[in-house]
């Protein structure tokens, strides 16, 4: 029993907790999930107004996580779902980026980024988290 329970803390700690952040100067505030979902699959790009940027993370774990936790798809099911935009000609998936471009990119108030909240920075104000 104590083996089972060390190996559930394990996995936890492992498990990036995932919080999706804004520059600390943008008027968003707090983003509902849906509207999360909603802007990383394209389905719309502003909040009152807002022209909203999302970014994506050339992090594959994190990446992983996100596409789990906060889209509601497996990693497989979010590519598909972009190759058909790509390939309608509909949308142009982002680019993803490393942290220094992540952080870059950042310093623009309407811009949104996933991350693994340790690597949260005062610049930055959390906009989703999961509870």
């Amino acid at each position: 029993m104590k083996i089972i329970l060390s190996l559930l803390l394990v996995v936890c700690f492992l498990n990036a907790q995932i919080v999706v952040v804004t520059n600390k100067n943008s008027q968003l505030n707090s983003i509902p999930k849906e509207i999360i979902q909603y802007i990383y699959l394209a389905k719309i790009d502003k909040i009152d107004k807002l022209k909203i940027e999302p970014v994506l993370s050339d992090d594959k774990n994190l990446h992983n996580e996100f596409c789990n936790h906060i889209l509601c798809k497996s990693e497989s099911q979010y590519n598909s779902y972009w190759a058909r935009l790509v390939f309608t000609g509909r949308k142009s998936i982002s680019k993803r980026l490393n942290w220094q471009e992540l952080v870059k990119k950042l310093q623009n108030p309407n811009t949104i980024a996933y991350i693994n909240r340790k690597d949260l920075r005062d610049e930055w104000k959390i906009i989703y988290e999961e509870n």
